[in-house]
């Protein structure tokens, strides 16, 4: 009875010393990850600068989770190889990892796809926390929240949380760095006075504002001409301003469409100049 008490004892110390040296070991390849984590931020840091760039502080935010987020998954992988070395031979240690390589390979096929494609996020510039994006191949459009190693978390439109696996970040749309923003008008003018209203367009667009990139042009998408004419005025505004540019070009195109007393019949009767977005 003693010696089966020792021995119960022994294992149950031998388990107890195995699960602590465990613990150490994971703490310890955790601080080094953080570590290498910050390091790496701060190398890509640098080199921005060296290269006399700017790193915003989105790109900032952006690739300190991704690399924390890199760092944590090696650190758990090294902790429990480790873990896994304490109760093991070598070679029995390399057959088990072969097959558990073959089987993870086989059998989490998405979760290597997401894994390399947040890999490839960290080193590529592609968007960052905080810009408007769309994901294309989902139809996903909001503002980037967190990136991880496996996944992106967008906020909607609506305020829903999107969360996108990044082996299906493909198609990125991102609205935060176009070069400009268009601020389309569409106008419909009766065909009988085309001609007075290209002219009243004409000179309302001769000064369109600081805002706006190019020359705005007058086109009729559709190409048909009846009782009114559909118009389109385009308008390229610089990047972020396309709601102010658009607001001030439908006021002074109201005023003088009704002070040329341009109008439209609709149902409900006569409306000055009848301009819509």
């Amino acid at each position: 009875m003693i010696d089966l008490l020792n021995q119960f004892t022994a294992a149950l110390l031998s388990f107890v010393g195995y699960l602590l040296l465990g613990l150490l070991g994971m703490l310890f390849f955790a601080l080094i990850g953080r570590a290498l984590a910050w390091l790496i931020w701060r190398v890509a840091h640098y080199r921005r600068r060296l290269r006399r760039g700017t790193l915003s502080y989105q790109r900032s935010a952006t690739l300190r989770q991704l690399t924390q987020s890199f760092m944590n998954a090696v650190a758990v992988v090294l902790a429990l190889i480790f873990m896994l070395g304490l109760v093991t031979t070598p070679s029995a240690l390399a057959t088990a990892l072969g097959l558990f390589s073959a089987g993870l390979g086989f059998a989490a096929r998405p979760f290597i796809s997401d894994v390399m494609s947040g890999i490839q996020l960290l080193l590529q510039d592609q968007f960052a926390i905080g810009e408007k994006v769309e994901i294309g191949d989902r139809n996903v459009i909001g503002v980037v929240e967190q990136v991880s190693l496996t996944r992106t978390l967008l906020r909607g439109e609506g305020g829903e949380l999107w969360i996108v696996p990044n082996g299906d970040v493909r198609t990125i749309r991102n609205f935060a760095r176009g070069s400009f923003s268009a601020a389309h008008i569409h106008l419909t003018i009766p065909t009988a006075r085309l001609d007075e209203g290209l002219a009243i367009l004409q000179s309302v667009i001769a000064d369109p504002g600081p805002d706006v990139l190019e020359a705005p042009e007058v086109i009729s998408e559709a190409g048909q001409i009846g009782a009114t004419t559909e118009l389109m005025l385009k308008v390229k505004a610089r990047h972020g301003t396309a709601p102010q540019v658009r607001r001030r070009l439908l006021a002074r195109l109201h005023e003088a469409l009704a002070e040329h007393q341009i109008i439209t019949r609709t149902a409900d009767g006569e409306l000055p100049g009848d301009v819509t977005k």
